[in-house]
């Protein structure tokens, strides 16, 4: 049997199929390389080149391999992006994986994993936030999530298709042993931002400074890749195992500022390098930090490499290098 994980070759998605590839189980991955990196997978992966709204390449997938779960990455997460270019999110978030569910209806298909976020919650009432908050987001991204969400519980109650919505908050850092890390093109996460501007002793934009915080920059809840993706084979194997549908929050359940993450970086880099402060982004509610206690109770997960220091000094290792981030390769060609 196999598993399916779409945005296979992205920053989490290649995380988790090397993980996956670990335990022995055999993986197929769909990317369309938009953003995501072949030289960041397995050789033993196998890659197929296409996009999840392309009903033609989902029907030979899944013809062609004995797909028994999905875990579904394949979306855009830019905040400023999705307020910019709504349809871009709603379309490639929303619409295009309804071709996979409906794909995964006609082979039987009765697991999948949900990259979701905690974007969905909006501006929080209550922190840290439990998965029974209000979902009232206030951008494009957050409610092309929820829009997911509530359409995969409409799969369970219409063909019993079962699903786990993992819903992230910060996704940071790169592999324990420092060869895998965070590449993206455009890059708008701050830590590889500012460890971009350590490292080429430039000055380093930390995005609004007039938030309600501590010290006016917005506060997340910073979650190490291998700590999520480990929160996702726990997922996975509940619903092999019979659980219902369901969402879980994967956070640490504590908060670092845009500020204190910088400071973090000037500590684990030992480069003091200048600091200036530009506009808010669009869409960033002050402060997400998550209450993951159903997750910990209902699954077991622990997180092992989650402190900011342990997240910064992975992340540092892997960008000092790999300056360049991953090298280019011709993308290769659907098979």
């Amino acid at each position: 049997m196999a598993i399916l994980v779409t945005g296979g070759a992205g920053y989490i998605g290649s995380h988790m199929v090397r993980m996956l590839a670990s335990t022995g189980q055999n993986v197929i991955v769909v990317d369309s390389l938009e953003y995501g990196h072949p030289e960041a997978l397995p050789p033993e992966a196998k890659l197929v080149v296409g996009n999840v709204g392309d009903v033609k390449l989902l029907e030979d997938v899944f013809s062609r391999n004995p797909i028994e779960s999905v875990i579904h990455f394949a979306s855009y997460i830019s905040v400023p992006e999705s307020v910019s270019e709504p349809e871009k999110y709603f379309q490639n978030n929303l619409i295009s994986p309804l071709k996979l569910l409906q794909t995964m209806v006609n082979h039987s298909v009765k697991n999948i994993i949900f990259s979701s976020t905690a974007a969905v919650y909006g501006t929080p009432q209550d922190v840290p936030i439990p998965e029974t908050h209000p979902k009232s987001p206030i951008n494009p991204y957050g409610l092309s999530k929820l829009g997911f969400e509530q359409t995969l519980a409409y799969f369970d109650r219409q063909f019993n298709l079962k699903s786990i919505a993992l819903r992230y908050f910060n996704a940071c850092g790169a592999s324990s042993d420092g060869k895998f890390g965070e590449d993206h093109h455009p890059e708008g996460h701050l830590i590889p931002l500012v460890i971009s501007a350590a490292l080429s002793n430039s000055q380093a934009t930390i995005n609004g400074n007039d938030y309600s915080t501590k010290d006016g920059t917005c506060i997340r809840d910073y979650i190490h890749i291998e700590d999520l993706c480990s929160a996702h084979l726990l997922a996975l194997d509940a619903l092999k195992n019979g659980h219902s549908t369901d969402v879980f929050n994967v956070g640490t359940g504590t908060g670092h500022s845009n500020l204190e993450v910088v400071n973090t970086i000037k500590e684990a880099s030992g480069i003091d390098f200048s600091v200036t402060y530009g506009p808010r982004r669009q869409g960033d509610p002050d402060e997400l930090v998550a209450d993951s206690t159903k997750l910990q109770k209902r699954l077991g997960w622990q997180p092992r490499w989650s402190d900011l220091l342990t997240i910064v000094s992975h992340a540092l290792s892997w960008h000092k290098s790999h300056p360049n981030g991953y090298s280019n390769h011709p993308n290769p060609q659907p098979q």
